[in-house]
């Protein structure tokens, strides 16, 4: 059972019965200061619904031969997972952490147990399911794009779900390793797209980090692209 502060946090997306609610937090799992390292390619993707308390991890989706096909940002009162009952050797989600992440976690063991108890628990799972669609959705968009504007909108989505703190140089504490992998751009043209926008003066590689130094130098350089379903410049003050 997570502890009341914890609880003032979650929300469920959709209006559950007292009953159901009581029950999932019976089962709820306390996850705390994953670091990234943790989460890399972590099976939590495929063992049920994860609710992110803190930190920021970035979802995607791979071929059976390991090709990223599309990826999206969670964030701070996000939920992501995957409670298929179904047994399957092809795992096609894996997560990769950008910073140190605290999750509430509901095992699917537990959620398929209570499933046979109360059917209700399955509006809770759609209602899961439309929450990450219009992400989805634009992040497809984004793949008909070329890798300059791919890699320009990861940063600005994970700018857009990290706080802000007026004054500071926003940073994300993320590799060109793992930009390589979230994007499925091969790692040599990254660090061509990073070095560009470097010499634009659009942002900074240091320890480890890269610091967006212009914000709305680095939005400009997605004017003429489909933003209509998901545009993440409006979720940061440029």
């Amino acid at each position: 059972m997570i502890d009341s502060t914890l609880l003032k946090a979650l929300h469920w997306n959709t209006e559950l019965s007292a009953g159901l609610t009581e029950k999932l937090l019976s089962i709820a799992q306390l996850k705390t200061q994953l670091k990234a390292s943790e989460m890399d390619g972590a099976t939590i993707a495929h063992q049920g619904a994860s609710f992110v308390v803190q930190g920021t991890v970035t979802i995607c989706l791979q071929t059976p031969n390991l090709k990223t096909v599309n990826n999206i940002v969670m964030g701070k009162g996000d939920w992501f997972g995957n409670y298929d009952s179904r047994n399957s050797s092809y795992t096609p989600f894996f997560i990769s952490g950008i910073d140190e992440v605290t999750l509430i976690h509901f095992s699917n063991f537990d959620l398929h147990r209570l499933a046979q108890e109360n059917v209700e628990i399955y509006k809770w799972f759609h209602s899961l399911s439309l929450e990450s669609k219009t992400k989805w959705l634009q992040s497809q968009l984004m793949m008909s794009e070329n890798k300059l504007k791919r890699v320009v909108y990861l940063l600005l989505e994970l700018a857009a779900h990290i706080p802000l703190l007026r004054g500071e140089t926003p940073k994300v504490s993320i590799s060109q390793q793992q930009i390589s992998q979230i994007t499925g751009i091969a790692r040599q043209r990254v660090n061509e797209v990073i070095k560009q926008l470097e010499k634009e003066q659009l942002l900074q590689i240091k320890r480890s980090c890269i610091y967006l130094t212009d914000l709305t130098g680095l939005g400009h350089k997605l004017d003429k692209v489909d933003l209509s379903l998901r545009d993440p410049r409006l979720m940061i003050d440029l």
